[in-house]
C-alpha cells in the first residue's frame, strides 16, 4: 500500500509538472472531473482500482461533502474494459445527464450529478473527439482556481443569475469588480470566442481591451483579465499556471522578471555571506602544519644607536592600517628622540621623521581620536607633552602640556564615558593620573588630574565587563592599585602591602582576564624585586592569591619588568631572572598555584611583554616571548596536561629584544608575521607559515590593543564571521522557506489529481 501511494504520488507530480508527452500518455485514460457549476474541485485518473465508492463519509474513495449525499451514495464498477455507475438505494439519488439512474455504463462525456456536485466521465478515448479547454486562474483572487469551458457558451458573472436572468457557468464570488454578468465563452465551429456581454470593468485579452458587447476570438495560452483577476485559456495538454506575461500593464510585465531578479539577488547575497563568513572563518580555525619561523631580510629599518649592556624595556611599536587603503604599515619610536612611520609593502617612508623628543620607553597608540576613520598616532615627549599627529599625514593634530615626567609610560586610550570617543589617560612618575576627556572636536578635551601615591613606573590599563562602568587601573610602585571609575571620576584602592603583608614593587602594566572562570575579569600585578604575582578581585576589591618567584633574584639594574597575560583562566609570566611561570589562576591557595616553569638556555633575562596568538588554532592561545640572547620562541601552553610545548623558536637577532613583539599580516600574505625592536634600535621581521586573513592584526601594539587589556582582537573576527556565515545560511533558509511554503501554498489551490 505504502509503496502504491509513493508511485501514485510521484505520477500525479509528473502529471502537474510533467512534459506535454507525460499530459498525453494521461490524456488517454479515464478521468472523472468533481466540479460545481464550472468549477473542477478534483480530478481522479482511472488507473487500475476495479471499484471506486462515492460518499459523504471516510473510506469512500471520492469524499463529497454534503448534508443531501449520503454516507456510501454510489459506486463505480471496472467491468470489461467498461465503467457501470450504481446508486447504493439512495434518497436523493444519482442523476447521469439528468435522469435518474439505478445502474448506468458510463459512456465518454457523461454528466453525474450528486447533490450540489456534478461529475463528468471523460473515457480512454474522449481525446480524439477533441481537446478539454479550462480557464487557469493565474493572478489576482481566483488564482490556481480551474474552470471547464463548455462546447456550446459559458457565461461568467459575480453571481449565480446575471441582470438578464442568465445563469452563469462560472461563478468569481466576492469581487466587486467582477460584474453579476461579465462575460460569455463560445465554441464558434472551432474557434473559441469571447464577448463581453456587457459588464463594467470590462474584458481584455493579453492586455487589449475587448469593449462592452464586443467579442475576441482566443486561443489556447492567452491571458483574459475579467475584472482584477487574470485567467489563461489552456487545453488539456497545457494546464500552465504560471504568473501572467503577455499583459499590457506596466508592474503585471516586470513582476516576474523582477521576482526572478530578486530571488537571484537574494541567493546570491545569502551565498556570498555564507562562503564569505566560512572562508574566513576556515582561515581562523583551520590548523594544517607545524609552525615555522624565518628571519625575513628584505625588511629591516636600522635608527643608528650605539649597543650598550647597560638597557631596560624599549618602545613597542604600532601597526596597523595607518593609510587607510587596507594595508598595513607600521609607527616606531626611536632612541634618539624620533618617530618613524613606514608602509610594509613598500618599506617607503609614509612621511619624514618628526621629532619628538623621547627617551624611547613609552609606546605610541594607533587609535582613531578626532573620528575621521583612520588612524592617529598618540606619543608622550620628555618634555611632559601629549602629541596627537594624524597618521595619513604625519601632521600634529594636538599638542597638551601635561606635568610630571610622563615620557616612561605608556598612555591609555578608551571611551571612558560612553559617547563614542576615545579619552585618553596618561600617567606620571609622581602620581598624577591626566584624563583627557574628549568631546569630539580638535581643539576639545576636558582636562581632570586624579592624583595617587607615587612613583608610577607603570601604564594605565582599563577594566570594564557589561556590568561594570569602564575604570582606570593604576599601579603604583608603592603596592597600591587604585581604580578609578572613567565617568563618576570615584576611585578605589587595593593595598597589596597591607592585604598580603608583602612589598610589592610595581613597575609592569596590570594584566586584565577572568582567571577563576565567573565571567567576571579580575587584575593580575607582577612586581619587580622581589618578585610577586598577585591577583585581585575587583568585585570585593581582596587580593585573592599571592604567587613567590623563587630566585635567582631579578638584576636591580632594571627599572621596568614586563606585564603578565592571561588566557584560558591562566596567568604566563616572564621573569628578568630567565625563567617562564604560568600559573593556575583559579587555584584556591592563597599563595598562588604553579602549573609549570621553563628555564630557557641562555636566556638569562625576559624583560619585554610576552604577546598571544592561537597559532595551531586549537582555541586555545600560544605565548610569543622575546630574550635576551635574541631569541623568539612560540610556547604552547597545554591545558589538560598542565605542561608546555615549545612550537618554534628562532635566533633572530645578536642583541638582546627589549620590545613586546607584535602578531600581525605585516605583508598582506595571508601569513602572520612577528616584528620586534632589539637593544640596537633594529626593527626586524620574522616569516611564519600560520594562515590568517590578509592585512589582519592579531597583536598589533603594546598589550595588544590601544585599551591596554592585553587582549587581542582575532575574537571579534570568529565572531564576526561566525554572524556573517549564520546570517547568509538564515537569509538562504528564510528564503528558500518562504519560495517552499508560498510554493505549496499555490500548490494547494490547485485541483488535486489522484490515481483511482
Amino acid at each position: 500500500m505504502q509503496f502504491g501511494f509513493l508511485r501514485s504520488s510521484l505520477n500525479a507530480f509528473v502529471l502537474l509538472v510533467g512534459t506535454d508527452s507525460n499530459l498525453e500518455r494521461y490524456a488517454k485514460m479515464a478521468r472523472l472531473l468533481i466540479k460545481k457549476k464550472e468549477e473542477i474541485l478534483g480530478e481522479y485518473i482511472l488507473k487500475r482500482k476495479p471499484k471506486i465508492f462515492v460518499g459523504n463519509k471516510k473510506g469512500n474513495d471520492i469524499i463529497l461533502k454534503d448534508r443531501n449525499i449520503s454516507e456510501f451514495h454510489c459506486v463505480i464498477t471496472l467491468n470489461d474494459g467498461k465503467y457501470l455507475i450504481k446508486d447504493q438505494n439512495t434518497i436523493a439519488g444519482t442523476t447521469v445527464n439528468g435522469k435518474v439512474i439505478s445502474e448506468k455504463e458510463l459512456e465518454n462525456g457523461d454528466l453525474i450529478s450528486i447533490g450540489p456536485y456534478t461529475i463528468l466521465y471523460l473515457d480512454n478515448n474522449f481525446s480524439k473527439n477533441g481537446d478539454e479547454c479550462y480557464l487557469l486562474g493565474i493572478y489576482g483572487k481566483f488564482i490556481c482556481k480551474k474552470y471547464s469551458i463548455k462546447n456550446t457558451d459559458t457565461f461568467i458573472g459575480r453571481e449565480q443569475f446575471s441582470p438578464r436572468g442568465i445563469e452563469n457557468d462560472i461563478i468569481l464570488a466576492n469581487d466587486m469588480t467582477v460584474s453579476k454578468g461579465h462575460a460569455k465563452i463560445s465554441l464558434n465551429g472551432k474557434q473559441y470566442v469571447i464577448t463581453d456581454v456587457g459588464s463594467t470593468g470590462g474584458v481584455a485579452v493579453n492586455g487589449v481591451k475587448v469593449g462592452q458587447l464586443d467579442s475576441m476570438n482566443i486561443e489556447p495560452g492567452d491571458e483574459i483579465s475579467i475584472g482584477r483577476s487574470i485567467f489563461r485559456f489552456v487545453n488539456s495538454k497545457n494546464e500552465d499556471y504560471s504568473f501572467p506575461v503577455k499583459q499590457r500593464v506596466f508592474m503585471l510585465k516586470i513582476m516576474k522578471p523582477a521576482s526572478i531578479i530578486l530571488s537571484v539577488c537574494v541567493v546570491t547575497i545569502s551565498l556570498i555571506l555564507a562562503i564569505f563568513g566560512w572562508s574566513r572563518l576556515s582561515i581562523l580555525t583551520n590548523y594544517s602544519q607545524k609552525l615555522s619561523l624565518e628571519l625575513n631580510n628584505d625588511f629591516k629599518k636600522d635608527i643608528p644607536l650605539e649597543n650598550s649592556n647597560e638597557y631596560d624595556i624599549t618602545s613597542t611599536p604600532a601597526i596597523g592600517d595607518i593609510k587607510g587603503d587596507g594595508k598595513n604599515g607600521i609607527v616606531m619610536l626611536g632612541a634618539t628622540g624620533f618617530l618613524y612611520g613606514w608602509d610594509f609593502k613598500t618599506g617607503k617612508d609614509l612621511w619624514k621623521q618628526i621629532e619628538v623628543f623621547n627617551s624611547n620607553e613609552t609606546s605610541p597608540m594607533l587609535v582613531d581620536v578626532n573620528s575621521d576613520n583612520s588612524k592617529d598616532i598618540i606619543i608622550l615627549s620628555d618634555s611632559s607633552m601629549l602629541l596627537i599627529y594624524d597618521g595619513q599625514s604625519g601632521n600634529l593634530i594636538r599638542r597638551e602640556i601635561l606635568g610630571g615626567k610622563i615620557s616612561e609610560t605608556t598612555p591609555l586610550a578608551a571611551d571612558l564615558t560612553g559617547n563614542g570617543k576615545m579619552d585618553i589617560v596618561v600617567c606620571s612618575e609622581d602620581g598624577m593620573v591626566d584624563f583627557l576627556y574628549n568631546a569630539g572636536s580638535e581643539a576639545d578635551f576636558e582636562k581632570y588630574t586624579e592624583f595617587v601615591e607615587g612613583p608610577l613606573y607603570a601604564s594605565p590599563v582599563l577594566y570594564q565587563t557589561k556590568d561594570i562602568a569602564p575604570m582606570v587601573v593604576v599601579a603604583s610602585n608603592n603596592g597600591k592599585v587604585y581604580f578609578i571609575d572613567g565617568k563618576t571620576r570615584t576611585k578605589k584602592t587595593v593595598d597589596l602591602v597591607e592585604q598580603t603583608g608583602k612589598a610589592h614593587l610595581i613597575a609592569g602594566a596590570p594584566a586584565v582576564g577572568d582567571i577563576n572562570g565567573d565571567g567576571i575579569p579580575e587584575v593580575v600585578v607582577q612586581t619587580n624585586v622581589p618578585q610577586y604575582i598577585s591577583a585581585i578581585d575587583v568585585v570585593k576589591f581582596r587580593v585573592l592569591w599571592t604567587f613567590f618567584v623563587e630566585q635567582p633574584t631579578p638584576p636591580a639594574d632594571i627599572k621596568h619588568n614586563a606585564s603578565p597575560v592571561i588566557t584560558d583562566g591562566n596567568v604566563f609570566v616572564v621573569s628578568a631572572n630567565g625563567t617562564i611561570y604560568n600559573l593556575n589562576g583559579k587555584t584556591g591557595y592563597p599563595a598562588g598555584e604553579l602549573l609549570w616553569k621553563l628555564q630557557l638556555p641562555d636566556a638569562k633575562r625576559m624583560i619585554a611583554s610576552p604577546s598571544m596568538y592561537d597559532f595551531d588554532k586549537d582555541g586555545h592561545d600560544e605565548f610569543v616571548i622575546a630574550t635576551e640572547d635574541g631569541k623568539i620562541v612560540v610556547i604552547k601552553n597545554n591545558i589538560r596536561r598542565r605542561e608546555f610545548e615549545i612550537l618554534a623558536e628562532i635566533k633572530a637577532s645578536n642583541v638582546p629584544i627589549t620590545s613586546s613583539p607584535l602578531i600581525a599580516d605585516a605583508f598582506g600574505t595571508g601569513k602572520l608575521n612577528i616584528i620586534f625592536v632589539n637593544s640596537n634600535n633594529a626593527l626586524q621581521v620574522i616569516n611564519t607559515n600560520a594562515k590568517i586573513i590578509k592585512n589582519l592584526d592579531a597583536w598589533p601594539m603594546f598589550l595588544g590593543n590601544p585599551s591596554h587589556t592585553g587582549l587581542h582582537g582575532i575574537s571579534k573576527y570568529k565572531s564576526k564571521y561566525r554572524k556573517m556565515l549564520f546570517l547568509g545560511v538564515l537569509i538562504f533558509a528564510l528564503f528558500s522557506t518562504f519560495k517552499i511554503i508560498r510554493a505549496i501554498k499555490k500548490s494547494s489551490k490547485k485541483v488535486k489529481v489522484r490515481f483511482l
